[in-house]
């Protein structure tokens, strides 16, 4: 996410330090030593939520490729990423933002990082009832899919900016202020369309404070 100052045109996103204790965390190599952790407690059967079956590894690695080389015959497969929930249903919904952009290359892959941060973090799972109703391309859309166009159209309305003259775009200072209502409304929750509640409710947790003027949104 991007840090806010006084200044209105100001807006970057601010990279960590090497001398930061979070630094090395954002590293491949990081991952894979956590993944290498969790990977010794499965084999050991003391996971919780999970269990490793080392016998059925060679049928399922067989049964993915079998999968790939049957839906992708050229195995050109595109990237699963949230870009593929925004073209949910054929539409390329990213196209019909992207011409009112402005700024040069790089800020252009800012607004595409805040939208995927965004976008990711409100898909908590939205259960098997709920539906999203997408109007500019009447479609309508469940799941990850729902969630995930419902929060781009969400950002593009500027639901995540502080600034009325750049909405697409996810700050600090918006994020802190926005409330169940207006996710609530984004996300055409119901009665009759309800999602699967994650976590407290809302009336149970205290109100945030203000975000300082040099405060960066982190996820």
């Amino acid at each position: 996410m991007r840090a806010v100052r006084n200044e209105p045109a100001a807006a970057w996103h601010t990279p960590v330090p090497d001398s930061h204790p979070a630094a090395r965390l954002l590293t491949a190599g990081a991952v894979r030593e956590r993944c290498a952790e969790i990977m010794v407690v499965a084999e050991r059967g003391q996971t919780r939520h999970l269990a490793w079956h080392p016998e059925r590894l060679a049928a399922a690695a067989t049964y993915v490729a079998d999968t790939i080389r049957q839906r992708y015959p050229d195995l050109d497969v595109p990237y699963h990423s949230r870009w593929r929930h925004f073209e949910a249903g054929g539409a390329d919904r990213w196209a019909q933002i992207a011409p009112a952009l402005t700024g040069e290359r790089a800020e252009r892959a800012r607004t595409r990082i805040d939208l995927a941060m965004t976008s990711v973090l409100l898909d908590a799972g939205a259960g098997p009832a709920w539906r999203y109703a997408d109007a500019a391309t009447g479609t309508t859309l469940a799941r990850s899919e729902g969630l995930g166009v419902a929060s781009l159209r969400l950002f593009a309305a500027g639901a995540f900016s502080s600034s009325t003259a750049a909405p697409c775009r996810a700050d600090a200072r918006a994020l802190v202020r926005l409330g169940t209502a207006t996710l609530a409304q984004g996300f055409q929750v119901a009665a009759d369309n309800p999602p699967v509640r994650r976590g407290p409710s809302p009336r149970a947790r205290p109100p945030p404070a203000a975000p300082a003027a040099n405060t960066r949104a982190t996820a």
